[in-house]
């Protein structure tokens, strides 16, 4: 018999506990904190966006359209070099989450290991910065005399990556406990900071190399702010190379290859569509693409921070439970992440033209063609966004890799061809593609497949009950995109209305009910005790212990 308190999605379990996927209308196989984390996730992106939507325009318009490609381009080119870290942070990651608060000795040994190997790899990574440094210009159309600029910029940002790169373990040791909601409050104040320091500096008169010192400084900054939040959930915690095990390095050295190549790719995927456009465009496009993808972008990192939730949910799952719990995990992961998934796809594809005029001004048409574009690909990823992460923390890390592969190969070729073809926005058609023809099908089979959850059983408890959610929420949309005028309070106020649409149909009919139990729980939680005693939160299943 389990015992479960939650409260507007947060769980806190004794004993063992198992999903029973044969009571799917209970959906109770949410991770533990899945409220708390899911919303300081959403805060902390919410931030990330806000901050890139101030932050964006006073760049371009302080910087120039060509100033302002060079530092896009070279942040893009240096995130590149994370790829020094070889796959430690993801390996230490899923180790820690199958030993958070169930052996916390070996979890403390897994840090120091993975610190402790990274610091040289952090090194080699400032080298490797400063050889790009000397090779980006070359590679991009620079204008004549912005060569040494760029040289400088590149080496700055580098020395931030390089200190991230073992920095990074604290990070991945906060999600290896499941603790989004304390990385959450650190990358929102990291934001908040950075876009401060930002505007002081540009509007300062300053260039984009005192704009890269300014950020530089932030990013080391917040690494100890990591290291402080790790020390709080984990008592004794202490950086020591006495703590090094050979053992679990050479464990974590196994998995890392495997991570080292997610990251490869991830890498190439994230950064190749704006490095793509300034080889073959040239600044001033690759300027006009990242408007779009901005946007786009910033809505991706917000579904996927509440998808990671289950990487480490599903490491520890699979580590400390048995098999059939990847189930229903599988179904309710999918169902749960679709609902923004599609409200905020919908959102960014129908308002895409007044929401950039209204963000930039007039003349970023094809900006906004970007955004529609991309806003599409999301919503095709959103039916696998959760499985993903869940086939990670599983260990089906090959099979990931492998589907990873392909959608970037037939990513590049597209993207390539119609960008000489179209323009800007055939870098765009080229993503869609790759999630259209690789993605959305390979992850949909290998993941139902790896779960032990049957494909039309999937759709019917995960895809089919956001379809008339979905249809209503585009139907308000449309009704109001050309009565809300082209000013930002007015978009927000129909994208609400098209929010409200959205959770009103599906709690109302796409909705199981332990999702409405949680729903209401969550909504009546401000409310004085005995306002809210007839609402009790979900009923926990009764399985026999693993």
């Amino acid at each position: 018999m389990t015992t479960t308190r939650d409260l507007g999605g947060d769980s806190e379990r004794t004993g063992p506990s198992e999903p029973n996927p044969n009571t799917p209308d209970r959906s109770n196989a949410l991770p533990a904190r899945f409220g708390r984390n899911v919303i300081m996730n959403y805060a902390a992106q919410g931030t990330l966006a806000l901050t890139a939507l101030v932050l964006t325009p006073i760049l371009l318009h302080h910087l120039g359209k060509t100033t302002y490609g060079l530092w896009v381009v070279a942040s893009g080119a240096v995130s590149y070099l994370e790829l020094f870290e070889l796959g430690f942070g993801g390996a230490t990651t899923k180790l820690i989450a199958e030993d958070a608060n169930v052996r916390p000795a070996l979890a403390l040994r897994t840090l120091n290991t993975t610190f402790f190997v990274l610091v040289p790899l952090g090194l080699i990574a400032m080298v490797g910065g400063v050889g790009l440094a000397f090779a980006l210009p070359h590679l991009v159309h620079v204008a004549t005399g912005g060569e040494r600029e760029i040289v400088v910029v590149v080496i700055v940002l580098t020395v931030a990556l390089a200190t991230s790169i073992p920095g990074d373990t604290f990070g991945g040791a906060l999600v290896g406990h499941q603790r989004f909601d304390l990385l959450a409050s650190a990358n929102a104040s990291m934001a908040v900071v950075t876009t401060l320091v930002s505007i002081a500096v540009v509007v300062g008169g300053h260039g984009v190399v005192l704009l890269a010192i300014a950020t530089t400084a932030v990013s080391i900054l917040f690494q100890l702010v990591r290291l402080a939040m790790v020390r709080r959930i984990l008592p004794g915690t202490r950086i020591s190379p006495h703590l090094v095990d050979p053992a679990r390095r050479r464990q974590t050295m196994h998995l890392s290859g495997w991570f080292l190549l997610q990251a490869v790719l991830q890498a190439l995927y994230a950064t190749g569509d704006v490095m793509i456009v300034g080889i073959v465009l040239g600044l001033r496009d690759a300027a006009i693409y990242a408007l779009g993808s901005k946007l786009a972008g910033a809505a991706i990192a917000g579904l996927d921070s509440m998808a990671q939730v289950f990487f480490p949910y599903a490491s520890s799952t699979s580590r400390n439970k048995a098999p059939s719990a990847m189930i229903a995990i599988a179904a309710d992961g999918t169902r749960a992440t679709l609902v923004p998934g599609l409200m905020v796809s919908l959102v960014l594809v129908i308002l895409a033209a007044p929401g950039i005029r209204a963000w930039v001004g007039p003349g970023y048409a094809t900006s906004a063609q970007v955004l529609a574009v991309l806003a599409a690909s999301t919503a095709l990823a959103s039916p696998v966004r959760a499985l993903g992460n869940i086939m990670i923390g599983a260990g089906k890390l090959p099979m990931v890799c492998a589907l990873k592969g392909a959608e970037v190969a037939v990513n590049l070729a597209l993207s390539v061809t119609l960008a000489l073809a179209i323009g800007p926005v055939g870098v765009a058609v080229g993503t869609l593609g790759g999630i259209l023809l690789v993605r959305l099908p390979g992850y949909m089979v290998a993941g139902c497949r790896s779960t032990g959850l049957p494909v039309s059983t999937f759709l019917r408890r995960a895809i089919v009950p956001n379809i008339l959610p979905a249809s209503g929420c585009a139907a308000v949309l449309l009704a109001l995109r050309n009565v809300a005028g082209h000013s930002i309070p007015e978009l927000f106020l129909a994208a609400m209305a098209g929010f409200a649409t959205y959770l009103v149909v599906y709690f109302t009919i796409g909705a199981t009910g332990g999702e409405r139990e949680r729903a209401l729980a969550f909504v009546t939680r401000p409310l004085p005790a005995r306002w809210r005693t007839h609402v009790q939160p979900p009923r926990p299943t009764d399985d026999p212990p693993s």
